[in-house]
């Protein structure tokens, strides 16, 4: 078994990335073209200076480096532009939160998102999947990024919420979380704060979308406590975790901290894994021979019967393509770190303060850790491949105690969702309709919409084991 191969040594010190102006510094290229600006960083040095308007930052582009900043929590928290938005915003649930309380809040969270339970949402899932494409029909040409938002969302209502609230909370989120995720990115890339109080159309529409959202939570937390709702969602669960029972209520959460983590788990959960699924219809649509593949394990391993948790071990293809859209297009593309004292970073001496930005998506497109990186290619994750990739040059869902704690979910929710779109259906793309995709404008999360694509329906036959 050959190791894998090591990894350069990485530069000592740092250049400035080239192109800041005045005031903006690099923020302009961020909004502009951020998916190029970031793949170009790497040439400038393994830790890069940028400037985020007039305030002075690091790029780590090597993934030594990022190693170091995401396992040392101690040095370098969350922080930096990014979270302290998200904060306003989100408040401080478990994806927002310092060091300290998220670790407190990591711990009485956990069993929401242990593998038992999720197992018991397969079938939940499952059939959310089938009832969100029964409208479809042969021929139809769909926006599919619209459509993969309204299934998650169905996913995350049937599976969080009990069953009297899931019609009503649908609605909202699909009205309002995309209104909501937009302002998030907006908000998150800007170097200005005061363009976030003018008054314009679009900031109005956003802060009535968060009202709407917050107004939602705070009224199913608070039915829920009036009407003592069973342990059959992950709301129940996630109370029944955080009501202090096991060490007398000193680690009970307040409705306030509840109410953050359900907003995360929508705003987190829904968009990201919307965009990972739409992205695997269009990476199929555009390769016949990889969907050719795709639908027949799909039939051999399913063979006449629902996707079950016995089966999700066997979709390997299905499961190695969506871990390549995860490579290509990682919902998490850009993330910040603070340094909570003065450090040293590939020799360079970063005072406390400094904002450090790392990103997945330049990680996952470097060509001497992906060779490749613009090849769609789901066979890269077969295992001896994989084996001969370097530590922690695929980081999705991060890497250390900030890992995320949804993985699991997010791999069933997509292998399921996948796996009965793939069975029904093949989706092709409409001349023309893709051209806006070869340079996606990513906000908080990397999406393709609108992404239209021609629905042609499989039919009942299908080859046997």
């Amino acid at each position: 078994m050959t190791e894998p191969p090591a990894l350069p040594t990485f530069t000592s010190g740092s250049r400035r990335a080239p192109g800041a102006l005045p005031l903006l510094g690099h923020a302009w290229q961020l909004q502009r073209r951020p998916l190029a600006f970031l793949r170009s960083l790497p040439r400038h040095g393994d830790l890069v200076e940028i400037g985020l308007g007039p305030r002075r930052a690091y790029a780590v582009c090597h993934p030594d480096l990022v190693r170091q900043v995401l396992t040392d929590a101690r040095t370098f928290d969350k922080g930096g532009p990014i979270y302290d938005k998200l904060r306003q915003l989100l408040g401080n649930g478990l994806g927002t939160s310092a060091r300290e309380p998220h670790r407190r809040q990591r711990r009485m969270i956990q069993p929401v998102f242990h593998a038992e339970r999720i197992r018991e949402y397969v079938p939940a899932i499952r059939d959310e999947v089938v009832a969100a494409t029964a409208g479809w029909s042969d021929g139809q040409v769909i926006d599919v990024a619209e459509h993969t938002y309204k299934i998650i969302t169905r996913v995350l209502t049937r599976t969080m919420f009990a069953a009297e609230a899931r019609a009503e909370a649908a609605t909202v989120i699909a009205e309002a979380l995309p209104v909501f995720h937009q302002g998030v990115g907006r908000r998150m890339n800007s170097p200005f704060a005061l363009l976030e109080k003018v008054p314009t159309s679009g900031n109005r529409r956003y802060e009535a979308a968060k009202a709407r959202l917050h107004s939602l939570v705070d009224r199913l937390i608070a039915d829920h406590r009036r009407d003592g709702a069973g342990h059959d969602n992950l709301l129940s669960v996630l109370m029944a975790a955080g009501d202090g029972r096991a060490d007398g209520g000193a680690s009970a959460m307040t409705d306030e901290e509840i109410h953050e983590h359900v907003i995360t788990f929508l705003v987190a959960g829904i968009p990201t894994s919307a965009a990972v699924l739409a992205w695997s219809l269009h990476f199929l649509g555009q390769d016949p021979g990889l969907e050719a593949r795709l639908h027949s394990e799909v039939d051999l391993v399913l063979d006449d019967g629902p996707p079950t948790w016995a089966h999700l071990g066997r979709l390997d293809l299905t499961t190695r393509t969506l871990t390549e859209v995860m490579r290509y297009y990682p919902p998490g593309w850009l993330l910040t770190r603070v340094a909570m004292h003065d450090t040293v970073l590939a020799g360079r001496r970063i005072p406390e303060g400094t904002v450090i930005l790392f990103s997945p998506y330049l990680l996952h497109h470097r060509p001497d850790l992906h060779p490749a990186p613009d090849l769609f290619d789901p066979d890269r994750w077969l295992p001896e491949r994989r084996h001969a990739m370097a530590r922690d040059t695929y980081i999705p869902y991060g890497i250390g105690s900030r890992k995320c704690i949804g993985e699991v979910y997010g791999i069933v929710e997509l292998t399921l969702a996948l796996s009965v779109i793939a069975r029904r259906w093949r989706l092709t793309p409409v001349p023309g309709a893709g051209a806006h995709l070869t340079d996606p404008k990513p906000s908080a999360v990397i999406h393709p919409a609108p992404l239209r694509m021609r629905l042609g329906e499989r039919g009942t036959s299908r080859p046997r084991a």
